[in-house]
């Protein structure tokens, strides 16, 4: 077997066996509300031993690391070789699709396959990583596996607490990890030599311009904030309009600011008002308090903390036109990945030698490769979600789209071999 530098275009994947695999793995957890395969959910355990029957017929060696990280190695030519790590996620969110983080797993498993199948071994070792929690759904705590690798868990991880009341201490078991020795998930970066995602995009600027691949260039900061405003409940019918100190129309009018900030004013890429809690929410009651959940998302932190001014600034505004007291407070700041240019230069040179039109885009939503970027280089090619849809049970990208990310993927991984 050939240990040199293999041709970047030499091998081809298996486009009907990676989409059977797809397939099959989108039958395990789905009903008709979407797909449940909620991470230390029983469907996500299924999941996850499918995912193991896979990579054990790859060849690959398969552990499970104290973060409940599923990790399929093959061993390569150069026994001192750091190795290149492919990788994702099969959990999902409640009532998700079947191709988010999906399809980035089962594509490095079919990568692996074809590169045995060719009869060849790389330079390097090669990790198939199936990180676990990646949606945050289980505990209110994302990219657990991932940030476990990196060293990114925080106190507050170890302390999280599920909606039921399980902690989270006694569920890792369930997918092989132990809370007391997670310290042993962390890999040194001299280990790994890069990290390739392929992911779906979860938005619409792929397929709507008819590009078959994405070259992401960074994966978007977020800056969430709790905001809090205080009225007076009063009589619906009694009270006039003019003596009211209304909590509800001032939230309307802080979500439409929002809106604003990053629509007509460009201040940052999204914003976005998720959640509201209203008090004492009747219908014939003036609300007195609400709680609203506001968040922005951009690849620049500049913009970020521009937002968060003018956020505050139109506060103060309207808390003094609406005669209501507003309090800001800032919940969570996620700071924004950049994607190197020699790794952004890696996914564009492996599209071309696969024919695959490109363009370079942001990633707005969070992904396991924003914490493994803290240890080693990253990149993540992106393939078109018909319609833009994501986290709903439409969520669809065509079988021919996952396997040209695939086959990107594999060339990639094969330029980064030999680089």
């Amino acid at each position: 077997m050939s240990t040199q530098s293999i041709p970047s275009d030499s091998i081809a994947i298996n486009a009907s066996r990676l989409n059977d695999h797809l397939a099959a793995l989108g039958q395990i957890g789905i009903t008709e509300a979407g797909m449940q395969r909620v991470a230390f959910s029983a469907p996500d355990v299924a999941g996850r031993d499918y995912v193991v029957g896979l990579m054990a017929a790859a060849g690959m060696a398969v552990r499970v690391d104290a973060a409940g990280n599923i990790i399929g190695r093959v061993e390569g030519g150069e026994a001192s070789a750091p190795a290149i790590v492919l990788g994702s996620h099969t959990d999902t969110v409640p009532a998700g699709g079947q191709y988010d983080g999906a399809l980035g797993v089962i594509a490095a498993i079919e990568v692996v396959q074809a590169v045995a199948d060719a009869g060849q071994t790389l330079r390097h070792p090669v990790e198939v990583m199936v990180f676990t929690n990646e949606e945050g759904t289980s505990f209110h705590r994302w990219l657990l596996g991932s940030r476990a690798v990196a060293g990114l868990w925080e106190s507050e991880d170890f302390a999280a607490v599920a909606d039921d009341g399980a902690t989270l201490t006694a569920r890792l078991p369930d997918v092989g990890g132990n809370i007391s020795r997670i310290a042993e998930a962390r890999r040194r970066p001299d280990e790994l030599a890069c990290y390739l995602e392929l992911h779906i995009e979860q938005g619409p600027l792929l397929h709507r311009g008819g590009f078959p691949i994405g070259v992401v260039t960074g994966i978007t900061g977020r800056s969430m904030y709790h905001v809090d405003i205080v009225g007076e409940a009063n009589h619906a019918g009694t009270t006039p309009m003019a003596m009211r100190r209304d909590a509800m129309s001032s939230a309307a009018r802080l979500a439409l600011a929002v809106r604003r900030i990053a629509g007509e004013m460009e201040v940052v890429r999204v914003g976005t008002v998720g959640s509201m809690e209203v008090h004492p929410n009747a219908g014939n009651v003036i609300p007195g308090r609400v709680q609203m959940g506001v968040e922005f998302r951009d690849e620049r932190m500049e913009s970020l903390a521009a937002a968060e001014v003018e956020l505050r600034r139109t506060a103060e505004e309207i808390a003094h036109a609406e005669n209501v007291a507003i309090a800001v407070t800032a919940q969570r700041n996620t700071p924004s990945v950049p994607i190197a240019g020699n790794m952004q230069q890696l996914i564009a040179d492996a599209a071309q030698l696969a024919g695959l039109e490109h363009i370079n885009l942001p990633s707005g939503a969070g992904h396991d490769a924003q914490a493994i970027a803290a240890i080693t280089p990253a990149a993540m090619v992106f393939v078109p979600s018909v319609g833009g849809i994501s986290h709903a049970p439409a969520e669809y990208t065509t079988p021919a789209d996952c396997a040209n990310g695939a086959q990107v993927l594999l060339n990639a991984l094969l330029l980064a071999d030999g680089r």
